[in-house]
C-alpha cells in the first residue's frame, strides 16, 4: 500500500506523520457517510414543515456518493483531494442549513469538518478550513437572518476545540519523534562503541564475571596475544591468558572485584601474561567492573610494556651522564631566572598584575610545585598571589602569627617539612605539598612582604634552595615595591585631577547636562584635560572643555588658572572671541616655561535656541539634532593658547533647536595609538546614532563604546548638554539668591514663546512674575534657604503660572517696596496670594489675547 507523508503543521514540522491517507480518506468517508444519515433521519421522522425535503434528499444522495466514492479509492487518494472533500463537505452543510432553516443541529455539522481539519491537516490549513466555515455559515445565517451569537457558538466551539486537538496532536508527535531520537542515538553510540574498540590500539578483553569467560576480544587483542577470536570467545581466561602460577593472582583480583563494595573499583595492576606461542610480557592491565541486570561484566584494557620498560632502562642508564649536565644547566637557568625576575618586576605597573607574574616566575625558575605572597598593609600580611590562581579566600596574619608571619617578624628564611601544618594559602592544601621556604621581602630596610615557595614528595627543599629563593627575593620585593609606589602616585594623581573639575553641575533651567572623567589607565602624574559649566546671568550657560599641554603639577596649576579666569570672563559677561583672547593674553604673560593649552568655549542660550563658540585647537563639538543625526561644529578654528601673542580668536553660531544635543570632549575620547585621529571622530559621530536623548545615558554609552576595556592611553573628558523641549507643563526650582531671578526669566520668556504670546505679553508676563520671585527671594531669609519653585502651565490660550516659597509673606509696606501685589494685579488677570505655615504660593493667571497658540 502506498503511503503519503503530508506536510507537518508548524508546531509539529520535523516530526513523524501519526496518519497514513487511507485512514484519513476513510475518516472522511465516514463523516460524509454519517452527515448523510443525519439528513436522512431528518427526512424520515417527523420535522419542521419549514424543511425542503427535495433539496435535502439531494444532499443526501450527494454525500451518500462522495462518502462511498472516498471509501472506495482510499488507497490512491492526495493530499489535496482531502482538502478539497474538506471544502465541499463545508458546502454541503451550508446547503443543508439553508434547506432545513434555522436549527440547532445542522451547524453542529460544521464541527466535524473543522475537527476532522485540526485533527489530520497541518495548523495552518486547519485554520484556513475553519475561516471557510465561519464565511459559509456567516452567509446562511445572512440568508437566514440568524442572530450573530450563532455565529460565534458555530465558529468558536470548533476553533477551541480543534485547537486543543493540534496541541495535543503536536505532543503525541513530539514524543515519538523523541523516540525515534533516542533510538537512533542508542544504535549509533552501540556502533561507535564497537567500531572504538576495534579500533583501539590497547587490547579490550570483556568477560563475564561469573564464569570468567570470554565475552568481547577486539582486533588488538588478536594482536598481542596470537588468538583470533572465534577460539577464544567463552572460554575462561585463566585457561590461556597467564603463565603457570599466574592463575592463582587472577581470581583473587577477580573476587576482589567481584565483592567489592565499590562497583566504581578500577584495578590496575602490572603483570606478566603469555601469548599463544608460550612467550610471555610484561602488561598492564586495568580493570573494572560493570553491574547489567542481573549480570557481573569485568572490562579489561591491556597494555604491552616492553616497550616502556625498555625506554625506562634507557632513560636509567643516561641519568648518571646528564647530572653533572644537569647541575650546570641549573645554575645557568637560575641566572637566567633571575633576569626573568627583574623583567617581570619591570613589565608592570600595579601590584595584582606584577604579583600574578612573579608567583608564576618563581614558580618555573626554582623548579617548584606552587608558591604564595603575602604583602605587608598596616603591620599585618595579606595573601595577595597564589600560583593556584585568582585568591578567592582572603588570609590576613600578624607578624609572628603562622609561618609566613614568622618569616616577617624574623626578617630571616625559614624551612618546613611540614607543609600540613604551616601551608597558609588554602588554594595550595590540595596539592598534597611537602616542604616548604619562606623568605622576606625586603625593601630599602622595611618588610614588605613573604615570599613562601612549596614542593611535593619526592623533593624536599634544601638549605641551598633557601638561598638560591633569597636572591630571588630580593628581585621581587624590587618589581612590588616599584609597582606599589606607582599606584599610589597614580590615586594621588587621580585625586588631584578630580579635585580641579566642578564637584557637581548646576542645574540649569530648561538644559540637562551629564559629564565624565576618566584618568588615564597607564598614567601617574596628573593630566591637563578639565571642563567646566558657567550659568550666565539670562539664562545663558557657558560650557568649556580644555586639555592643558604636559603633566604634572605645572598642568595641574594652569588648569586652576584657566578655570577661575574664565570663569570670571564668563560671569562679566564677555563674548566667547574676548574671553579666550584674554585667557591667552594671561597664559602667555604668566606662562614661564612656554605653556599650551587646547580649549572650546561655547555659550548655550535656550532663549533663541542657538549655541555660539570659539575653538582654540580643541577636537570639534558634536551636535547632534532632535532626530539623532550627528554633525560636528566644524568653524571658528585657531591656534591653542599660547603659542601666539595676539591670535585671532573667531566665533561661530548655530542654531540648536529643542530636543538637539551637543557633546564636547577631550582627544582620549577618539585617538588610539596606531590610527589617525579622523577615524576615532568618525566612530564618535557613529556612536551616537540611534541612542536617546538623556546626556546621562549618553556619556555612558560613548564612554562604553568608545574607551577600551583597560582604559584609554590618555585623560578622557567628556560633556553632554541638551536643549530640553518646552511643554504644555513645565517645573522648575531656583536658589534664593538675586542672580536666579535673571536665569527664571530667561526660562520664562521661553516658556511664553513657545505657549504663542506675544511680544507685549511676555514682557507683562515675566514682569508680574519676577515681582512673586522677587519676594520669594526676599522670604529666603524666614524658609530655611530652601529653593522656591515656577510652575507654568497653558490650557488652551490660558497661561497660569505659580510662584511658591517656603518663607512668610510680607504685607505691603510704604514705598516702592509694597507695589508689588499691586503691580501683578494689573499686569494679570487673577493673582492669588496663599501664605500657609510652609510657605506661601502666589498663583497669576492671564488669558492671551495676541495670534498664535501653544506651541505654536
Amino acid at each position: 500500500m502506498e503511503s503519503h507523508r503530508p506536510e507537518l503543521s508548524s508546531s509539529a514540522r520535523g516530526f513523524p506523520e501519526l496518519f497514513d491517507l487511507r485512514v484519513k480518506a476513510r475518516s472522511l468517508a465516514f463523516l460524509y457517510t454519517a452527515g448523510a444519515a443525519v439528513g436522512l433521519l431528518t427526512l424520515v421522522l417527523p420535522h419542521s414543515s419549514r424543511v425542503d425535503e427535495g433539496p435535502l434528499l439531494a444532499l443526501v444522495a450527494a454525500a451518500t456518493a462522495s462518502g462511498a466514492g472516498l471509501y472506495l479509492a482510499a488507497d490512491r487518494v492526495r493530499e489535496w483531494h482531502l482538502h478539497g472533500m474538506v471544502l465541499a463537505a463545508t458546502v454541503l452543510v451550508s446547503l443543508a442549513n439553508l434547506a432545513v432553516g434555522m436549527t440547532l443541529l445542522y451547524p453542529l455539522l460544521y464541527t466535524w469538518s473543522a475537527l476532522f481539519a485540526f485533527y489530520f491537516f497541518p495548523i495552518r490549513a486547519a485554520l484556513g478550513q475553519l475561516a471557510f466555515i465561519g464565511l459559509n455559515y456567516a452567509v446562511v445565517l445572512g440568508i437566514q437572518e440568524g442572530p450573530a451569537l450563532r455565529w460565534l457558538l458555530g465558529v468558536g466551539t470548533p476553533a477551541v476545540t480543534g485547537l486543543l486537538i493540534a496541541r495535543l496532536l503536536a505532543g503525541l508527535r513530539r514524543e515519538a519523534a523523541d523516540a525515534e531520537s533516542r533510538t537512533e542515538e542508542l544504535r549509533q553510540s552501540e556502533a561507535r562503541i564497537r567500531l572504538l574498540l576495534d579500533s583501539a590500539p590497547d587490547a579490550f578483553v570483556a568477560v563475564d564475571g561469573r564464569t570468567d569467560a570470554v565475552t568481547a576480544w577486539n582486533t588488538a587483542a588478536e594482536r598481542l596475544f596470537g588468538w583470533p577470536a572465534s577460539e577464544v570467545i567463552g572460554r575462561p581466561v585463566r585457561d590461556f591468558l597467564f603463565p603457570a602460577g599466574g592463575e592463582a593472582g587472577h581470581e583473587e583480583r577477580r573476587r576482589a572485584l567481584l565483592e567489592g563494595a565499590d562497583p566504581a573499583e578500577v584495578q590496575q595492576p602490572e603483570l606478566e601474561l603469555m601469548r599463544r606461542d608460550g612467550t610471555t610480557f610484561p602488561a598492564e592491565r586495568t580493570v573494572q567492573r560493570l553491574d547489567i541486570g542481573d549480570e557481573v561484566m569485568l572490562f579489561s584494557f591491556i597494555r604491552d610494556l616492553t616497550e616502556r620498560r625498555r625506554r625506562e632502562r634507557e632513560r636509567e642508564a643516561l641519568l648518571g651522564e646528564q647530572a653533572a649536565r644537569a647541575e650546570a644547566e641549573r645554575v645557568a637557568e637560575m641566572v637566567s631566572g633571575m633576569q626573568l625576575l627583574v623583567d617581570a618586576a619591570l613589565a608592570h605597573r600595579n601590584t595584582r598584575d606584577i604579583v600574578a607574574e612573579l608567583v608564576r616566575r618563581v614558580t618555573s625558575v626554582l623548579g617548584a610545585d606552587a608558591a604564595s605572597i603575602f604583602l605587608a598593609e598596616e603591620g599585618r600580611l595579606s595573601l595577595r598571589g597564589s600560583s593556584a590562581g585568582v585568591v578567592g579566600e582572603e588570609v590576613e596574619l600578624g607578624f609572628g602569627e603562622g609561618f609566613a608571619g614568622r618569616v616577617a617578624a624574623g626578617r630571616e628564611p625559614l624551612l618546613s617539612h611540614d607543609a600540613a601544618a604551616d601551608l597558609e594559602d588554602p588554594a595550595l592544601r590540595e596539592l598534597a605539598l611537602d616542604s616548604l621556604v619562606g623568605v622576606p621581602l625586603l625593601a630599602e630596610g622595611e618588610v614588605t612582604g613573604v615570599l613562601v615557595v612549596c614542593t611535593a614528595a619526592p623533593r624536599r627543599l634544601t638549605p641551598e634552595d633557601m638561598g638560591m629563593l633569597r636572591l630571588a627575593a630580593d628581585r621581587v620585593a624590587l618589581g612590588i615595591d616599584r609597582a606599589r609606589v606607582f599606584e599610589r602616585e597614580h590615586r594621588i594623581a587621580e585625586t588631584l585631577q578630580r579635585s580641579l573639575l566642578p564637584d557637581r553641575l548646576p542645574d540649569l533651567p530648561g538644559l540637562s547636562v551629564a559629564a565624565r572623567y576618566l584618568p588615564a589607565a597607564a598614567e601617574a602624574e596628573v593630566g591637563g584635560d578639565w571642563y567646566d559649566v558657567i550659568p550666565i546671568p539670562g539664562g545663558r550657560v557657558g560650557i568649556v572643555m580644555g586639555d592643558v599641554a604636559g603633566k604634572g603639577l605645572m598642568a595641574a596649576s594652569m588648569v586652576g588658572r584657566l578655570r577661575s579666569a574664565l570663569r570670571a570672563y564668563a560671569l562679566e559677561g564677555h563674548d566667547p572671541a574676548t574671553a579666550l583672547e584674554q585667557l591667552n593674553r594671561l597664559l602667555w604673560i604668566d606662562g614661564a616655561d612656554s605653556q599650551m593649552a587646547t580649549l572650546l568655549y561655547a555659550i548655550v542660550d535656550p532663549g533663541d535656541d542657538t549655541i555660539r563658540w570659539v575653538n582654540a585647537g580643541h577636537m570639534p563639538p558634536l551636535l547632534v539634532g532632535k532626530d539623532g543625526s550627528p554633525g560636528f561644529l566644524d568653524g571658528a578654528r585657531s591656534v591653542p593658547l599660547g603659542v601666539l601673542p595676539f591670535p585671532t580668536f573667531e566665533e561661530r553660531s548655530a542654531a540648536m533647536e529643542p530636543g538637539a544635543s551637543v557633546v564636547f570632549y577631550t582627544d582620549g575620547l577618539v585617538e588610539r595609538p596606531g590610527t589617525v585621529i579622523d577615524e576615532g571622530i568618525d566612530r564618535l559621530a557613529a556612536a551616537v546614532d540611534g541612542i536617546g536623548p538623556d546626556p546621562e545615558a549618553l556619556c555612558d554609552h560613548l564612554l562604553a563604546t568608545l574607551v577600551p576595556g583597560g582604559g584609554a592611553s590618555d585623560d578622557v573628558a567628556l560633556l553632554a548638554l541638551r536643549n530640553v523641549p518646552m511643554t504644555a507643563r513645565i517645573a522648575s526650582s531656583f536658589e534664593p539668591v538675586p542672580e536666579a531671578l535673571s536665569s527664571m526669566r530667561g526660562l520664562l520668556r521661553r516658556w511664553l514663546r513657545w505657549a504663542g504670546a506675544g511680544e507685549l505679553e511676555n514682557a507683562e508676563i515675566v514682569t508680574a512674575c519676577g515681582e512673586a520671585a522677587t519676594n520669594a527671594v526676599e522670604h529666603a531669609g524666614s524658609g530655611g534657604d530652601r529653593p522656591f519653585e515656577v510652575g507654568c502651565e497653558v490650557d488652551g490660550r490660558r497661561v497660569t503660572v505659580t510662584v511658591r516659597d517656603h518663607g512668610a509673606w510680607r504685607s505691603p509696606r510704604e514705598g516702592d517696596r509694597g507695589r508689588g501685589l499691586s503691580l501683578m494685579k494689573a499686569l494679570m488677570d487673577t493673582v492669588e496670594v496663599s501664605p500657609g505655615p510652609d510657605g506661601t504660593r502666589v498663583r497669576l493667571e492671564r488669558e492671551l489675547t495676541e495670534e498664535g497658540g501653544a506651541g505654536g
